[in-house]
């Protein structure tokens, strides 16, 4: 697994994207994880489907914004999975309704499944590249917001500890936090 994090807009779907079309695998696989939500979702959206039409390999594009054990059927071995990303993965899974948040227990069972989710995938395909936002800097608006930040902090700790490479995007350029790229 790669793990590649940064800020919005940091150039890391591009990045994680460049790593899978370099790759040896038979199938590039993206799993897009965002809903739609408004005018500038859908014009991110949008560039993201545009430069997948433009990449010099094709991507096979599977739309699954929570429940990853679903994906397991469809992959195979020789595949290299583009999971984009986590943290639309994360908050489509923690607030499933209102107040699906204020429950520990709900919360943990989230994080615990999303962990076995991805070792599932990564389990049945060559690689896995996977794509997250850092939140962590800034004050916290609200308490939703406060328990989210803490899940997907820790779910960043599990995919570095998964990762055989672990990197951060700044300004465009991709600092390696951990290990060499293997593809």
């Amino acid at each position: 697994m790669i793990f590649v994090s940064g800020g919005v807009r940091s150039g890391k779907s591009k990045k994680a994207e460049e790593l899978v079309q370099r790759s040896e695998g038979e199938r590039h696989v993206y799993i897009a994880t965002s809903r739609i939500t408004d005018d500038e979702m859908r014009e991110r959206v949008n560039l993201h489907q545009k430069a997948r039409r433009d990449a010099a390999r094709p991507w096979v594009t599977i739309e699954q914004a929570n429940n990853f054990h679903e994906l397991v059927p469809k992959l195979k071995k020789t595949d290299v999975v583009l999971v984009d990303c986590a943290t639309n993965w994360m908050a489509n899974e923690l607030f499933i309704d209102a107040q699906s948040w204020e429950d520990h227990q709900f919360c943990q069972s989230i994080l615990e499944k999303m962990k076995q989710d991805l070792l599932a995938i990564t389990s049945c395909v060559k690689e896995v590249v996977v794509v997250s936002n850092e939140l962590f800097e800034g004050d916290v608006p609200d308490e939703a917001t406060e328990v989210y930040m803490r899940l997907l902090g820790s779910f960043h700790q599990f995919l570095v500890e998964e990762s055989s490479t672990a990197g951060v995007m700044e300004y465009g350029l991709f600092k390696v936090k951990k290990e060499a790229i293997v593809l």
